[in-house]
């Protein structure tokens, strides 16, 4: 009976440790990737994106009245980018360098540690990958930091639809 119950207590953490490793990431606060720019909605209401026109980064937007805080943490942006067919597939958010450390918090809390770590000019940059999505934090200059939260769902897409061709 003992082992019996070791048994399944052990079958039990093994899934729920192999659960936690797997889960994905499948939206930045309920926009799914990959959804198309004019028919975002969330919590009944339709979203509108406002293009940044200060923004470098190509088909940034942002959403009026938007929560400013992840967790703790205060960003002096949040940016939403689509790619050429509008889908949404990249986040950016910036803040202060005073934040930089419980952003880093946040991230390995939920992920683990990061993948990867460089050091390129003035910035110090980790990176969290979880399936098909990349979270790259980067700390400029002592100065404020970036993160890029960037889903590639569209190879994920092209995959799944790759492995299940029943043409031939």
């Amino acid at each position: 009976m003992k082992k019996l119950l070791l048994a399944i207590s052990l079958l039990g953490f093994a899934h729920m440790a192999f659960s936690a490793e797997s889960e994905a990431v499948l939206s930045f606060r309920k926009i799914f990737w990959g959804s198309q720019k004019d028919s975002v909605y969330r919590d009944g209401k339709k979203l509108e994106f406002v293009k940044d026109r200060t923004s470098l980064i190509k088909n940034a937007y942002s959403l009026t009245g938007d929560d400013m805080t992840i967790g703790a943490v205060k960003l002096d942006k949040i940016l939403y980018i689509f790619n050429d067919e509008n889908r949404f597939y990249r986040v950016f958010l910036q803040g202060s360098v005073d934040q930089v450390e419980e952003m880093k918090f946040i991230l390995t809390y939920k992920y683990g540690d990061y993948r990867n770590e460089s050091f390129v000019d003035d910035s110090h940059i980790m990176q969290w990958l979880v399936k098909d999505v990349t979270f790259t934090l980067k700390e400029i200059s002592k100065s404020r930091f970036e993160l890029t939260i960037e889903s590639n769902w569209q190879a994920s897409s092209d995959y799944k639809k790759n492995t299940s061709v029943e043409d031939f």
